[in-house]
């Protein structure tokens, strides 16, 4: 991962939410290589994306990045 950013769970939260990538592209407008790119970390992430992707998924923004069960309740948006 690049310039040491947090593993994200965009691929987890996909899946968890049964859409290909395909509609997450047709949902946030990203092509479907961005979304891959974003999924595995080779693409960093804009602010503009983080928050299309926490509606998308309905999670808060921090929620993209820590699994908020194994977080506990420290973490804030």
């Amino acid at each position: 991962m690049k310039d040491g950013a947090p593993k994200n769970r965009l691929r987890e939260l996909r899946d968890r939410s049964r859409l290909t990538l395909q509609e997450v592209s047709t949902i946030t407008g990203f092509s479907v290589a961005t979304i891959s790119r974003h999924e595995g970390g080779s693409r960093s992430l804009s602010e503009d994306a983080v928050d299309k992707y926490a509606r998308l998924y309905k999670v808060r923004t921090y929620e993209l990045f820590i699994d908020p069960r194994e977080a506990g309740d420290a973490a804030v948006d």
